[in-house]
């Protein structure tokens, strides 16, 4: 008896039948300007530009808009609260912006952040030790903080340079132009002031 060969006809023409599962995403692409878009079931929005490699995504429940680009930067937007964010991968820095002008930085690698004042022009900075830093550009004064000591210690624009302790209260400041330092007891009352050049030390009080 021959064998008889069995047609794949149907088997074929089932598969050909067979429909993909729907999601509910839908493309466009603009031939003008290259831009490829594409939305979800959910809403989100999506685009790219094949030209520079960017990619953008808006998230329909929050309004806030994404974007990333080739070299992994990394952004967000807002619109609600008027904030954006940016990453920066060559150097690790992460950058903010609020509606209301204000910039801030963070540095993974040390654990520093950074923050500039738009209104009064004051740039602030908190490192990994908690230690705080203060400069008003204005007037040319700097503050810091030093946590483990409760010391606080300031300068003006002269180069003059202030301690305050406030655990004993005794203060402290220098002289840039004679380098004399000065200290003030306030137990005692007394003020003291030493000349590192010559090494004199004299009780004002």
């Amino acid at each position: 008896m021959i064998p008889r060969l069995v047609s794949s006809t149907p088997a074929t023409r089932r598969a050909a039948c067979t429909r993909p599962t729907s999601t509910g995403t839908t493309y466009a692409s603009d031939p003008t300007t290259g831009y490829v878009y594409a939305s979800d079931g959910s809403g989100g929005l999506y685009a790219a530009d094949p030209s520079s490699g960017t990619s953008f995504a808006a998230d329909p429940t929050t309004g806030v808009l994404y974007a990333a680009d080739p070299a992994g930067g990394v952004y967000a937007a807002d619109p609600t609260t008027g904030t954006t964010i940016a990453m920066v991968p060559s150097t690790g820095l992460i950058h903010a912006a609020d509606a209301l002008g204000g910039l801030y930085s963070a540095d993974p690698s040390t654990g520093t952040t950074y923050a500039a004042d738009p209104t009064t022009g004051a740039l602030y900075a908190a490192d990994a030790l908690g230690v705080v830093y203060a400069a008003d550009p204005s007037t040319g004064t700097s503050f810091a903080s030093d946590p483990s000591t409760g010391v606080v210690y300031a300068s003006d624009a002269s180069g003059a340079v202030y301690a305050a302790d406030p655990t004993s209260g005794a203060t402290y400041a220098s002289d840039p132009a004679t380098g004399v330092v000065y200290a003030a007891d306030p137990v005692t009352g007394s003020v003291y002031a030493a000349d590192p050049t010559s090494g004199a030390v004299w009780q004002l009080a």
